[in-house]
């Protein structure tokens, strides 16, 4: 009797230790759940493309069709003219997408100069097109002088490599930065702190790249590519998104990339609050 009752207790004390280590874990896991969740890469977007084209006349880049949620865009590319005259004043240019088993989509732009670098404006809405529509996109480009055609030729649109970026530190998370070799559309910023808007109104987001191979950022090595400033509050909804075009011969996903957080109590803050939030590659993007 002396030996069961040992095991008894010895299986008691098991139970005990059990339940008391359980109790633990799931405690730790229930406080840190949200700092988990704030983390956690997880914004769910459907796709995002980019599309380019060139030919002897004209080099497209930056075309984008995206879906998030239930909102569809398209645009925003970069129109450059590669020939002398291509252009001229007042000439009016049709733009016309062509997609697989769609309607065409067609954007028209009045020439406000001479071979004028051209940027074609965002379209959104729902359910514009499906992504098996992307399959073969083609865009046709007409100019008008004097209402006479005297330009009308249709190029392939090519889905370009795209690499997705993000960054976090224990208050704030920037996700869904989309990088091509010479284009990159600017991502998501959040934080851990609901107060944030109160406490800084304002806010800028630099982003830049550098040549150089350091392990450690120094922002001595980086120059700016792209600049945003606005209310916090429209950063944190996610109202600002911008899209910028590296000229260079280098390719942007060789690059080191970062982003410079300025956060401001005033638009003249005189010591605004900075950090570093160093960009990472996480996959590649549809292509």
């Amino acid at each position: 009797m002396g030996v069961g009752d040992d095991m008894n207790k010895e299986i008691k004390k098991q139970l005990i230790l059990s339940f008391v280590l359980l109790t633990f874990v799931v405690m730790t896991l229930f406080f840190w759940y949200q700092n988990f969740i704030f983390h956690t890469y997880g914004e769910k977007i459907d796709y995002q493309y980019c599309l380019y084209a060139q030919n002897d006349e004209w080099q497209i880049e930056g075309y984008e069709f995206y879906q998030k949620g239930k909102t569809q865009g398209y645009g925003h590319a970069r129109m450059t003219p590669l020939q002398p005259q291509l252009l001229k004043k007042n000439d009016e240019m049709t733009v016309t997408l062509h997609l697989k088993n769609h309607q065409p989509l067609i954007q028209t732009i009045k020439v406000q100069n001479e071979n004028q670098v051209l940027f074609l404006e965002n379209k959104t809405g729902q359910n514009i097109f499906s992504e098996k529509d992307l399959q073969n996109v083609q865009l046709q480009i007409e100019v008008k002088r004097q209402k006479k055609s005297i330009y009308n030729q249709t190029l392939s649109m090519q889905k370009q490599d795209m690499i997705t970026y993000t960054s976090a530190n224990k208050d704030y998370t920037l996700t869904n930065v989309y990088v091509t070799e010479h284009w990159l559309k600017t991502g998501s910023f959040s934080s851990k702190d609901t107060k944030l808007a109160k406490k800084y109104p304002y806010m800028i987001v630099d982003y830049m790249y550098s040549k150089e191979e350091n392990q450690e950022v120094d922002i001595n090595d980086y120059e700016r590519f792209l600049y945003l400033k606005g209310k916090t509050e429209d950063f944190l909804n996610d109202h600002y998104k911008d899209h910028g075009f590296y000229d260079g011969e280098e390719s942007l996903l060789d690059m080191q990339l970062c982003c410079v957080i300025t956060l401001m109590k005033s638009e003249d803050d005189s010591q605004p609050y900075t950090f570093i939030l160093p960009l990472n590659p996480i996959q590649k993007g549809d292509s």
